[in-house]
């Protein structure tokens, strides 16, 4: 039991805390509000499932034990990660009628494989939270279920502050000027992906 409250503590200061998760729910619930985003939060919450599964599976001691998938892997989320800034940057995804749509379920986990902090997420929760006295795979389960529960609720957070700061912005030019701070908070957490 003291495991499971340990996790459920952890969990949620690794999904509530600022990251390129976060960011990015953050800038789809300005863009797009809350509702649309939800696809996204719940595409957050597989994805870190998806990427526990595979720590538990061994996928995480190849990730640490081979340096160059690690820096393709950042490289690639990077890349990424800056393809999305200059999209909310540019796409005018806070103006009426604009073209530019949510990440989806699918785009929002696959986004999860190239996010170094959910990696660290997932090595630490599976190695330091599973219940000793559970068989491997029932102890791995009950963990991966916690930190996806866990990411619902915390992703769902920034969605919905993303989608009051869009009622404040009600003119054209403050959406312009939100619509690129927030392009560029996004591309700012590159500098995460680095440290």
């Amino acid at each position: 039991m003291g495991e499971l409250v340990g996790l459920v503590g952890f969990s949620i200061v690794c999904t509530v805390t600022p990251g390129p998760n976060n960011v990015l729910l953050w800038a789809s619930g300005a863009a797009f509000g809350f509702l649309r985003t939800i696809p996204h939060v719940l595409g957050t919450a597989f994805g870190v499932g998806f990427l526990a599964v595979a720590v538990a599976a061994g996928v995480g001691v190849l990730v640490e034990t081979v340096p160059g998938l690690a820096v393709a892997m950042r490289l690639v989320g990077s890349a990424y990660l800056l393809y999305l800034a200059y999209r909310i940057a540019t796409s005018g995804a806070l103006h009426e009628g604009s073209a530019a749509r949510p990440l989806t379920v699918l785009q929002a986990a696959a986004f999860q494989v190239s996010n170094p902090k959910v990696w660290i997420f997932a090595l630490s929760a599976i190695t330091t939270f599973r219940p000793p006295e559970l068989p491997v795979a029932v102890g791995s389960l009950v963990v991966i279920a916690t930190m996806m529960i866990v990411a619902v609720p915390t992703s769902a957070v920034w969605a919905a502050g993303g989608g009051v700061l869009a009622r404040f912005v009600a003119d054209e030019r403050r959406r312009t000027v939100v619509s690129w701070i927030l392009g560029a908070l996004v591309a700012l957490t590159v500098v995460s992906v680095w440290v």
